[in-house]
């Protein structure tokens, strides 16, 4: 009997952790746990530097604004300018409800220009960044996920974006299990080339468990280029006017 009752014990073990699943969490119940350590706010502006780094090490700061706002369907709206150097001072990127419009504003030029959608992969002012990487919403509740790994550490989540303007096959997230934020993003091109990687170095996590990213590093591989972005100064629910993510606001010298 104590025979048969250790082999029982022996068996439901084996079952439990052997296999790696019993215990794991969903690909979905991961993404809403995502959803819920993202800070709830309406309206954002974020001061900080972007430092781009060459491969030969040379490095140029930028300072820039940014603002942005949750829509009603979550999707998302930006505006960002150009602080600093005088060289790129002033240029302004518009990017309208996840990237469906995007706008730059050059002030030499002194008109605003909509980025067409054949044009989202090219790059954005020598940051190795392209305007579809800035406007990108890898966490897509319409684009296919998949559980491929657990780790001690992390979840590994495969998303395969869907669009006629995507420029990448497939995104893997690694997801901290602890904090549950994409603390590296894995960008692939057609035919299954790593091409880019997003890691955030630093967050800042508040006593709710909301997490904020506080240094983001962006790699172009093919180029060996990196951007880096580091947070400065943070407001939420700041007020803004209904048409400030417009193309009026664009040129204007103050925002």
């Amino acid at each position: 009997m104590k025979l048969k009752l250790g082999l029982l014990i022996f068996t439901i073990f084996i079952l439990l952790f052997s296999t790696g699943t019993v215990f794991a969490l969903t690909v979905d119940e991961i993404m809403d746990k995502m959803e819920e350590t993202a800070p709830d706010f309406t309206t954002q502006k974020t001061i900080s530097e972007m430092i781009l780094i060459e491969k030969d090490g040379k490095e140029e700061i930028r300072e820039m604004i940014m603002f942005s706002k949750k829509e009603e369907d979550d999707k998302t709206s930006t505006l960002m300018r150009f602080l600093s150097p005088k060289s790129v001072k002033g240029v302004t990127l518009l990017n309208i409800d996840d990237g469906e419009k995007i706008y730059l504003y050059m002030p030499a030029y002194n008109k605003p220009r909509r980025i067409a959608s054949s044009s989202k992969g090219d790059e954005f002012m020598g940051t190795g960044l392209s305007y579809e990487d800035m406007s990108m919403d890898y966490e897509d509740k319409d684009y296919e996920k998949k559980l491929l790994e657990e780790t001690d550490g992390e979840y590994i989540v495969e998303v395969l974006p869907s669009g006629e303007d995507v420029s990448y096959e497939k995104i893997i997230l690694h997801v901290d299990k602890e904090n549950f934020y994409a603390k590296k993003v894995e960008f692939y091109e057609t035919g299954g080339e790593l091409t880019k990687t997003l890691t955030i170095n630093k967050v800042k996590v508040d006593n709710n468990g909301k997490v904020t990213p506080m240094e983001i590093e962006f790699t172009d591989i093919a180029e060996n280029q990196k951007t880096k972005i580091v947070m400065k100064e943070t407001e939420y629910d700041i007020e803004l006017s209904s048409s400030f993510f417009s193309i009026r606001t664009l040129s204007k010298p103050t925002l």
